[in-house]
């Protein structure tokens, strides 16, 4: 009535249609005033369908829903930078453990998360990322809104746009924490080990000397040994002692 009455076109609409037997369908439509000699004499409908490209759409936002749900659910560090290390995207397990949110470290550069020690050599694994075939492996201590350092397993890879130029870096951590505390104790136990088997030795070598000496006491304390035998035996002692 619009487009009749008042020469008004409509462009972009969007509308569902169900034609018989047929299932439902989703159009943009466009309706255009049809003039003759200055007036509307009727109007022209067009509508194109675009159930497909919705549908696509949808399996498109549908994938990128379930990759960003793997990404904030993974209990390892994941975060994307441009080419100079800009921070673009920080997970929650990242949040969790530097204590800084997403919207406190974007536009901000990774570098400052390293230590002076690891800046670097983290700068130089960026600036060739795209010749390594390979994720690049780097150990560095991640530093905390706290001022800690958390030792992190970095693993650097290339992000790659649609024509694929390397457009910034995919950096993915695991916290070593708790490896290391795994490791102390390990370490911990193999010393103790070590000790109880140096100290069992010990007893042995100690305890073969301490037995001749024993004995050759229990000779001296008969009466009836001759003097030869007695000095025998003083000098098993003798030597067992230093021994």
């Amino acid at each position: 009535r619009q487009a009749i009455a008042k020469n008004h076109p409509v462009h972009g609409e969007r509308m569902t249609y169900r034609a018989p037997g047929i299932p439902i369908r989703t159009y943009y439509y466009s309706i255009l005033p049809f003039m003759w000699q200055g007036k509307v004499e009727g109007t022209i409908l067009l509508m194109d369908d675009v159930t497909e490209q919705i549908r696509l759409s949808e399996e498109v936002r549908k994938v990128e829903r379930h990759l960003a749900s793997i990404v904030e659910s993974a209990s390892d560090i994941i975060l994307s930078t441009d080419r100079k290390g800009t921070i673009l995207t920080w997970n929650e397990a990242a949040e969790r453990l530097s204590g800084y949110m997403a919207a406190e470290v974007l536009k901000r550069s990774f570098f400052e998360s390293c230590t002076d020690e690891d800046q670097k050599e983290v700068q130089e694994i960026f600036a060739s990322i795209d010749k390594r075939k390979f994720a690049q492996i780097k150990e560095c201590f991640f530093r905390t809104r706290q001022s800690h350092f958390i030792p992190i397993s970095w693993a650097f890879s290339p992000m790659k746009d649609s024509r694929g130029q390397t457009v910034g870096v995919v950096a993915v951590g695991r916290d070593l924490t708790e490896t290391r505390k795994l490791e102390t104790e390990l370490f911990q136990s193999q010393k103790l080990a070590a000790l109880g088997v140096m100290a069992g030795g010990i007893a042995h070598e100690i305890r073969n000397p301490l037995s001749i000496c024993s004995s050759s006491a229990q000779f001296l304390l008969d009466e009836d040994v001759s003097p030869e035998f007695r000095r025998h035996c003083a000098e098993k002692i003798l030597k067992g002692v230093q021994r």
